[in-house]
């Protein structure tokens, strides 16, 4: 499968019969912030648009229009991943539980991973989406200092979009790798590996995310589809890596 086809089967395994029990939690988390946060942008957009382009020097004026486009792509991005991680954050429980049966499910046998309780993942998932947040925010941003540049301008809703892919694809793949014991260091090298595939999976949910009533739906999909990718293309390197270390035969 490639990264495409993983998300769209995370939208079939999360309305099969096994698993449709450990979605219903998330998508009722998902509902309720999503729609929060949204009423929220939408209150504060124009004041934050009003802010931005006042603060353009007068030898800028002329891009203002672009620069206007720009913070319409930055403020969607920041509010449609600060969703994410505040939902993931609060659903992590259901997600981990999700990810482990969809595991299994692709497997055709029970995982080793113990068994998962509230208390247990909670301090965990907080941990693994600070590190992820501190590993996002840095790199946006640079990527908004680099859209201030003129010839870069032109490609920095391109690029913002990739790594908008990339951070999709790094969000949902850790729930497979958590469960994995996969750190989040060593998660990012697997899927530098398979770079291409992930920026496949990762651009369909972020498309996907700005889809009305589909978005609903779509972290627990999402998760399901991390998880068959995991399967897919990252659980593999774990033995790939140890046969290619010295002395390996």
């Amino acid at each position: 499968m490639n990264g495409i086809d993983c998300m769209f089967e995370g939208l079939h395994l999360i309305r099969q019969r096994g698993l449709r029990q450990y979605v219903l939690m998330p998508i009722a988390i998902n509902v309720v912030i999503f729609a929060a946060i949204a009423v929220y942008g939408y209150m504060q957009f124009e004041t934050w648009i009003d802010a931005i382009t006042r603060q353009l020097p007068e030898w800028l004026s002329f891009l203002s229009w672009l620069i206007g486009l720009i913070a319409i792509i930055v403020a969607v991005v920041f509010l449609l991943y600060g969703f994410t991680i505040l939902a993931n954050i609060i659903a992590a429980p259901s997600n981990a539980i999700l990810s482990v049966k969809v595991e299994e499910s692709r497997l055709g046998e029970l995982t080793d991973v113990p068994e998962i309780a509230w208390w247990r993942v909670l301090p965990r998932a907080v941990a693994r989406e600070l590190a992820k947040l501190f590993y996002y925010l840095p790199r946006l941003l640079a990527l908004l200092v680099l859209s201030l540049i003129p010839v870069v301008t032109i490609a920095a809703p391109v690029l913002l979009l990739l790594f908008s892919a990339w951070m999709m694809a790094v969000e949902y793949t850790d729930y497979a790798a958590d469960n994995n014991e996969v750190d989040f260091r060593r998660l990012r090298e697997r899927l530098s590996r398979n770079r291409v595939q992930s920026l496949l999976f990762g651009i369909m949910v972020y498309v996907l995310m700005a889809i009305p009533v589909i978005n609903l739906i779509l972290m627990p999909a999402a998760v399901a589809g991390g998880t068959v990718f995991w399967v897919e293309h990252l659980r593999g390197t774990r033995q790939r890596a140890a046969s290619n270390e010295p002395g390996a035969r």
